[in-house]
């Protein structure tokens, strides 16, 4: 018998409809929210836009939505005559209601209202008839007209404190709006999140909705949970308009906001410049404070808005101001590292002098704030401080300061003395800097000992495109200088480095010849390489992006031939996949990035078709830097020379012509010469050093793997020695210095704080760590029969014994014992690999590469999201655990390269493991398991990392969270300083299906405990995310013992032996090999002593989650209170 038979008639025609639907979207792979499927056709189309689906596709969902519409709405006007019950709660007419609105069938409305259905009763959404009616009929009053006439209740909220009037506010419609006050509804209705019907149309900037709201008495000042009026909204839609609309309805100027700020200050900080100066016309004060005695400048200034500073010192704004800790304008401007904010507020009579309350100016404030590496633009205001008249003072030079401030105090010194005798103050790269004080004396005195006829300017240079585009030829017919067309067959694997040295001759008077010596590094185009591509990208590089021209027209053409809507869409969706897909990935690992884009295959295309396509290319690289989309944010010198590589037009080529590669050499040389900044200035010495490294490389071309190895991994010890045996090699010069320069420039490969064993080796050759990575990671895998490769190309799961038989690592092998266990652990700490089974040593270990996973291709019925189905979890512990949730968005292009790195970082021994494609597992007995999934939301974008924890308690369940949270952090800050930089990742606290943002949190403890009061779905102890544990090792530490004390006590507590005392006390000391484990009686005072040797306790399987991580105990007592075992 159908199941639908035995179901309520009206609910069975419903179901029908349904599985009529999914049906087809099966067939698709086409994932869909209930809702949507219920729903007309154009939503589920809008809804599908961003998934490109095929034109068959498009008409296969009309026909099956239009037939399936057709028959039930014929049978539910076909039943309700028969006189099927309408009013009956379980007779499914609240479904047929909703379905009725959802597809716009007025005459199924109208007669199931007849009938007697529950005209309020409200869908999984909370949201009732007038809810979907306002959404649905816009513009159209009749049907919520009759809702009303029916009894519907414009008050009711759904889900989210929404009534019927936010709806209509939300839409614009002004007819509902009119309608819903004649009701008598609350004008002033807040929704979940404190919005009322004015901060909706604000939002939307419909200037006539918000008259009429205005008119009938909506109040202009009520604040949303967060404190913010509608102007808040208008400051951050920059909509002066909408501004100027609520001024004039009485908008408070003076009105607070959060940490007792002004709208002044919250448009500094969220505005433009049109809207500061509305409000300043309008006659806000300049020298308001907040709760930290700061005004709008201070925020300018921190921001480096040079605009906004400018407009506000004309303003009357006092460029001396000082906040509560006597911090000037100046003190904030210089820790934005903006040298253009600094210069200004200098020239506006900004005091250098001027001292904050532990008696620091700006210079000495700036060095001692400066907890991370100084970039060349931080380095620059320390340069331009050193500058000004009288000089300043200098913090003292100590052992508490860190290297990087040791090297900027070095510096100032430098450049103070250097102005005092009058003589220019030449710039230090940040890459020595990062070195400390010796590592800038040693570098200005080599450079004061080497002629200008001798410095040699280092470049890098990195070429990334599509594969079969024409990159490898290209390169290489520029450095061999002669035309090289590379074979398919041949195509790079991985990446390949090519060198080019050249001089620019002087002009005979001040401008004096310069020598350059430049590195190709040409990536393989296969998305399989990304992930390990992205490792090698640093800063000082000029990108050269590759695009072939034929490949391109081809897809112009072929937009000509498609429907008007499809005109655009076709060559957008190829600009975005091959070239800004590169580009984007790029700027998130590097927002400093300069890019330089070449046309290859020239000669496939007429000169008409290369005009088109420059145009074209240029046009889209426009838009894409005047409405960034909000996943990037790149900084202003990056843009503006984006804007400009494209104003000249798109450079041209085909290996088959030496006179075209001639112009494409000649234009990468005048881009790298006119920009310094993308050269690092090589002191004799240094070069020396790098010749000496060069001619050890090419002692080796030709020759075996088994010797190549042996030569280019060589003992760093060694390797100083040797260079101190050059002819008139200094035997002053600290030689580890310049090697670890020559690294961060990536000349050589020196990996410091990985392990102490491998920081005795360096790599001369960085194509050495290159072919290791490629033997790994290799496209070409798919091709072989042999079924360990199967399993690798689709699993990813790499055996030690196959890992073996590769030449590389063979050759790896004989060069010492250790070297496959030291690479293997640095392939693991790059966030490549990690060992499968979580108890083995990674040395014999197979290995998990999660870069042959391919998340994107996976198909989308395995990929549905835990938000619409039982989480594996709940499935798995139902109600016996608690779940915590947590969810990153993140930008497209890299939240699968993210996902990647995540699997390896999160890694951790003693932990069982099991990973998928789209997802992993994590779990230790008794203590926790988590899973984590890389979802696409409902149009099938793979934004989404979700992190789930289950463990016995809530305490339990946030610890463990903070681990994962922390090594997402830390994977965002190293590798992707272009999302965090610009706070482009969302964070959620997943709480009953609900997200809860907590960005605003990050760094600003203060909020969280405002939050705390209102919001109870924040976990137990926050702290270690509002403080940026992960930044802070102190704070990590301390949560850490935290966790594990609470792990302790949960396995006494949970232990099936019979009652155990209340106190325990464990001591494990920061250096030892015992844990003592005191556990005292209840009832006496006499205690039991255990002396614990730490391997035993993190090897008994109850213990390896509390004992798991390295960290340092105290003597603590913990409280247990005893489980009850009836």
């Amino acid at each position: 018998m159908d199941t639908n038979e035995m179901k309520a008639p009206l609910q069975a025609v419903i179901d029908r409809l349904v599985e009529e639907r999914e049906h087809v979207l099966g067939e698709e792979r086409i994932t869909l929210a209930s809702h949507l499927i219920l729903g007309g056709i154009q939503d589920v189309l809008k809804c599908l836009e961003r998934e490109r689906i095929s034109s068959d596709t498009e008409e296969s969902l009309k026909r099956v939505w239009d037939k399936s519409d057709q028959e039930a709405a014929a049978a539910i006007i076909t039943l309700l005559h028969q006189g099927v019950d309408a009013k009956s709660p379980d007779g499914g007419a609240a479904i047929a209601l909703q379905y009725a609105l959802r597809n716009s069938r007025a005459d199924v409305i109208s007669l199931l209202l007849e009938r007697g259905a529950d005209v309020n009763s409200q869908d999984e959404f909370g949201d009732t008839a007038l809810h979907r009616a306002i959404e649905q009929y816009r513009g159209n009053t009749a049907v919520i007209s009759l809702l009303l006439q029916r009894g519907a209740d414009a008050a009711v909220q759904n889900v989210d404190g929404q009534n019927a009037l936010h709806y209509a506010a939300a839409i614009a419609n002004s007819e509902a709006i009119s309608l819903l006050l004649k009701q008598g509804i609350d004008i002033d209705a807040q929704d979940e999140t404190g919005q009322t019907v004015l901060h909706y149309a604000t939002v939307i900037a419909n200037t006539e909705v918000m008259s009429l709201l205005l008119e009938q008495g909506a109040d202009v000042g009520t604040q949303d949970e967060d404190g913010k009026t509608a102007l808040h909204y208008a400051v951050t839609s920059h909509n002066t308009d909408v501004m100027s609309l609520l001024l004039e309805r009485g908008a408070d100027l003076a009105a607070r906001y959060e940490d007792d700020e002004t709208i002044l200050h919250y448009a500094v900080r969220n505005g433009d410049v049109d809207v500061i100066s509305l409000l300043l016309e309008k006659g806000a004060d300049v020298a308001a404070t907040d709760n930290n005695g700061e005004i709008a400048l201070h925020y300018a200034a921190s921001f480096g808005h040079t605009e906004r500073i400018l407009l506000l010192l004309d303003r009357g704004s006092d460029v001396n101001a000082s906040d509560n800790d006597q911090l000037t304008v100046l003190h904030h401007a210089v820790t934005r590292c903006s040298p253009e904010a600094v210069l200004l507020l200098l020239n506006k009579g900004a005091d250098a002098n001027a001292l904050t309350k532990d008696g620091l100016n700006p210079l000495s404030h700036m060095i001692l704030v400066k907890e991370d590496d100084p970039d060349d633009d931080y380095l620059g205001v320390v340069r331009l401080l050193c500058s000004q008249e009288p000089k300043l003072k200098l913090p003292p030079s100590t052992q508490s300061l860190a290297i990087n401030q040791l090297g900027m105090l070095a510096c100032a010194q430098y450049w103070q003395d250097r102005y005092e005798k009058k003589q220019p103050l030449l710039e230090i790269p940040s890459e020595v800097v990062k070195g400390g004080e010796n590592a800038v004396e040693m570098y200005l005195a080599e450079l004061e000992k080497t002629d200008s006829s001798e410095v040699v300017h280092r470049q890098k240079i990195c070429v990334v495109g599509r594969t079969k585009w024409g990159k490898t030829s290209l390169v290489r017919s520029i450095t061999e200088e002669t035309s090289v067309l590379v074979p398919l067959e041949d195509r790079t694997i991985g990446i390949e480095v090519f060198p080019l040295r050249f001089t620019v001759d002087g002009d005979g008077n001040k401008m004096k010849a310069t020598h350059h010596d430049v590195t190709f590094w040409d990536f393989a185009g296969q998305g399989v390489y990304r992930v390990a591509h992205a490792v090698f990208f640093s800063k000082r590089t000029l990108y050269l992006v590759c695009v072939d021209l034929a490949a391109y027209n081809e897809i112009l053409e072929q937009a000509k031939k498609e429907s008007k809507t499809q005109r655009d869409e076709v060559p957008q969706r190829f600009f975005e996949k091959h070239i800004l897909r590169w580009i984007v990935l790029i700027l998130l690992r590097q927002p400093e990035a300069e890019f330089k884009l070449i046309g290859t295959k020239h000669d496939e295309v007429s000169d008409s078709s290369r005009s088109e396509i420059s145009h074209d290319i240029r046009d889209r690289l426009g838009q894409f830097l005047e409405k960034l989309d909000g996943s990037i944010q790149i900084t202003g010198h990056a843009a503006t020379a984006l804007k400009k590589e494209f104003e000249e037009g798109l450079v041209t080529t085909s290996v088959t012509n030496v006179e075209s590669i001639q112009k494409v050499k000649n234009s990468i040389k005048h881009t790298i010469t006119a920009k310094p900044h993308l050269s690092f200035k090589m002191p004799i010495t240094y070069t020396r050093v790098i010749n000496y490294i060069l001619e050890k490389r090419q002692s080796v071309v030709g020759a075996t793997n088994q010797d190549r190895m042996d030569k280019m991994i060589v003992s760093v010890r060694q390797l100083c020695k040797d260079l101190l045996k050059l002819p008139d090699f200094p035997q002053d010069t600290d030689s580890r210095e310049i090697l670890r320069v020559l690294h961060e420039l990536g000349d050589v490969l020196w990996y410091k704080g990985i392990d102490e064993e491998l920081e005795k080796w360096i790599i001369l050759d960085p194509s050495v760590v290159l072919d290791l990575v490629r033997e790994v990671i290799n496209h070409k895998y798919k091709e072989e029969v042999d079924e360990q490769y199967k399993v690798l190309s689709q699993n990813g799961i790499l055996p030690h014994s196959l890992l073996m038989t590769f030449p590389s690592w063979k050759s790896l092998a004989a060069v010492e014992d250790k070297m496959v266990h030291l690479f293997k652990q640095l392939l693991h700490r790059l966030n490549l690999v990690y060992p499968v089974n979580d108890m083995e040593a990674i040395d014999k270990a197979d290995i998990l590469v999660p870069m042959y996973w391919k998340t994107r291709e996976t198909p989308k019925a395995d990929l549905k999201l835990l938000a619409t189905q039982k989480t594996i979890l709940t499935q798995d512990f139902g109600d016996s655990w608690h779940v915590a949730t947590w969810r990153y968005w993140l930008p497209i292009v890299v939240s699968d390269a993210i996902f990647v790195n995540f699997v390896v970082k999160c890694y951790r021994p003693f932990v069982h493991r099991s990973a998928r494609r789209a997802y992993f597992e994590s779990s230790v007995r008794r203590e926790f398991r988590a899973v984590v999934n890389h979802s696409a939301n409902k149009t099938g974008q793979y934004n989404d990392i979700l992190i789930e924890v289950a463990a016995p308690t809530e305490k339990l369940a946030w610890a463990e969270m903070m681990y994962f949270v922390t090594d997402m952090e830390k994977i965002l800050e190293k590798d992707y300083p272009g999302l965090t930089k610009h706070a482009r990742v969302k964070r959620f606290i997943v709480d009953d299906g609900e997200d809860r943002g907590v960005n605003d949190l990050m760094e600003n403890p203060e909020d969280g405990k405002r939050q705390r009061a209102k919001a109870r779905w924040l976990p137990p102890d926050f702290s270690w995310f509002t403080q940026c544990a992960w930044k802070n090792g102190g704070v990590y530490e301390i949560h850490q013992l935290r966790h594990q004390l609470e792990a302790v006590k949960n396995i006494v507590v949970t232990s099936e032996s019979c009652r155990l005392p209340r106190l325990w006390t464990l001591l494990y000391p920061r250096k030892g090999s015992h844990v003592e484990l005191r556990i005292h009686s209840d009832v006496s005072d006499v205690s039991v002593l255990y002396f614990c040797p730490v391997s035993s306790l993190c090897s008994h399987p109850q213990c390896r989650g509390c004992c798991r991580r390295e960290s340092s105990f105290r003597s603590v007592e913990i409280g247990i209170k005893p489980k009850d075992h009836g």
